[in-house]
């Protein structure tokens, strides 16, 4: 197993470990995320979303 698809099914697992309401705004930002990103090349789309989630996780 690749250490993406690793991570992917660490976070689905705890993603489907939140209460109904918390998972239902997880699963809406996803969708938001990935309705913007259709608007631009998926390589810079891609990296700008790596770039996201590593300021997050600095913060």
């Amino acid at each position: 197993m690749k250490e993406e698809e690793a991570s992917l099914m660490i976070l689905q697992h705890a993603i489907d470990k939140l209460e109904a309401d918390k998972k239902m705004q997880v699963m809406n930002c996803v969708a938001a995320i990935q309705e913007v990103m259709q608007r631009f090349e998926a390589e810079e789309a891609g990296l700008a979303l790596m770039l996201v989630a590593a300021q997050v996780a600095a913060e």
